[in-house]
């Protein structure tokens, strides 16, 4: 079969193509190089009798004496078993690297060479760092490495790789492949969580909404920034969500979690007048939620967070859960980020998603993140991670010895 390769595709028809390819990542589609404006970008392919069968959205950041960086996010947008397709998709990604001052061309794919439940790993005291790859996997890691790509290591921290090595994710179908009745759904989850979701937070006036409209951010910043204070970290600005939705539009959704204090009120009065016992409790809880409301008014914003909605058409859709925030301030006894990630599920069952990513963690299942989602009943998957088609050996050298260094003085602040 004859193959001509193309670079600057016009964003339309790749869009096109790589929302209709099956089980294609949010992040090769052209809204994201929209996101990514401190990168230049280009869309490539192969075409075959005039048709796009293969191809790659790449972002280019500049680094140093005219030299660049090559990034293709979870790709190749390729099927791995066209060995002449990838063959020379890949050497004509080189030249083209190479006529441009590219010293490496990264991809990190989302081919997942192990999963296993969290249940099952707890048992087994955490997950172990594997050599070697699963049958299935070890044929495309082999095709690439057999292409020229070196891998970039098996590290377990969160933040070792540009996209995490490691993520948690929930099928939203059952071992049948039928998807899930909410209620089935929720059955699923630990004793403890599934106790705490559903009507327990209806009664206690606790409700979600989500939102599409890119001026509802600023609530989601407002959490956020409770959550950055908290732990101590930088997540994003508000110009950047705002960004993000205008590329996606209604596919990505804010999602919001709020208490509506006088219904809780009343709630603890009525409980209070029904159990002698709870009496104690109770008057403690009036008196914290009397303080929130004199603080936030009668509907304080208790948690939000944003979700990217698959962006292709066939295959397996996956919807992703970037960044959550929540004010620990607003009744923490309730458990509200438990009703939060349910809603979420929920909504993306209603929209027929077949998983749900519930983003990165750290491989030693110690982070805080694992904590959280593991009360969920997840399924850990271990990516292959990273992989580097080095263009120019020197100037890879010296840029990973000036990042080696750059992360190193970052450390000592």
């Amino acid at each position: 079969m004859k193959y001509q390769f193309k670079t600057g595709i016009d964003s339309k028809e790749y869009d096109k193509f790589v929302r209709n390819f099956p089980s294609t990542s949010f992040m090769q589609t052209p809204a994201w190089s929209l996101v990514k404006t401190a990168w230049d970008n280009d869309y490539v392919g192969l075409y075959s009798d005039k048709k796009l069968v293969c191809g790659a959205m790449i972002l280019k950041r500049n680094l140093f004496l005219g030299k660049k960086l090559f990034y293709i996010p979870r790709g190749f947008v390729t099927s791995y078993d066209n060995d002449e397709a990838l063959k020379i998709l890949v050497k004509e990604l080189k030249n083209y690297a190479k006529k441009n001052g590219a010293i490496d061309i990264k991809i990190d794919p989302f081919i997942c060479f192990s999963e296993d439940n969290i249940q099952n790993i707890k048992k087994n005291k955490g997950i172990e760092v594997r050599k070697t790859f699963t049958l299935d996997t070890d044929k495309i890691v082999k095709k690439l490495e057999n292409l020229g790509f070196v891998h970039g290591g098996f590290k377990k921290e969160v933040n070792a790789y540009i996209q995490p090595r490691y993520t948690m994710a929930i099928s939203l179908k059952d071992k049948d492949g039928n998807f899930y009745e909410k209620e089935e759904l929720r059955r699923t989850f630990p004793k403890n969580t599934r106790n705490y979701i559903g009507k327990y937070h209806e009664d206690r006036g606790v409700y979600f909404s989500y939102s599409t409209n890119k001026e509802d951010v600023k609530d989601l910043i407002s959490v956020l920034n409770c959550t950055e204070e908290r732990q101590h970290i930088a997540l994003r600005s508000e110009k950047y969500f705002k960004k993000l939705m205008d590329a996606f539009l209604d596919n990505a959704v804010l999602f919001f979690a709020r208490v509506d204090i006088d219904k809780y009120i009343k709630f603890l009065e009525n409980d209070m007048k029904e159990h002698e016992n709870k009496k104690e409790f109770c008057l403690k809880q009036i008196k914290e939620a009397e303080e929130i409301k004199k603080e936030y008014g009668n509907n304080p914003l208790a948690g939000a967070t944003i979700v990217m909605m698959p962006t292709c058409k066939s295959g397996i859709k996956t919807a992703s859960f970037l960044y959550a925030g929540t004010n620990t301030k607003i009744l923490p006894s309730l458990k509200i980020t438990n009703g939060l990630m349910f809603y979420r599920l929920c909504y993306c069952l209603d929209k027929s998603c077949d998983y749900c990513d519930l983003g990165g963690i750290d491989g030693s299942l110690e982070d805080h993140l694992s904590t959280f989602k593991s009360k969920f009943n997840p399924n850990v998957l271990e990516l292959v991670g990273e992989y580097d088609l080095i263009i120019n050996k020197f100037w890879y050298k010296v840029f990973n010895m000036l990042m080696s260094i750059r992360k190193f003085i970052r450390s000592k602040r």
